[in-house]
């Protein structure tokens, strides 16, 4: 009986792991973007996120710093 629930815990943590890798994290750049409506018209924070390696990237509203460009994990 304690090896199943042992077993079972062994079980549970992976599948909180694994289901920790699929979930996109933000990376917070500290760019702030050029467009004051948060629009990346001109795609200024895309290009830098994929030059850091990203997959992709958005400007993101913050109430103290205004629009901020995100890049985005996963």
């Amino acid at each position: 009986m304690a090896s199943n629930k042992v077993s079972f815990f062994l079980v549970l943590c992976l599948c909180i792991l694994l289901a920790g890798e699929c979930i996109e994290s933000p990376i917070f750049t500290g760019n702030k973007c050029s467009d004051p409506t948060g629009m990346d018209k001109d795609g200024k924070c895309l290009d830098y996120c994929h030059a850091q390696g990203y997959p992709g990237g958005s400007c993101i509203g913050f109430i103290d710093q205004g629009y901020m460009c995100v890049c985005k994990v996963g």
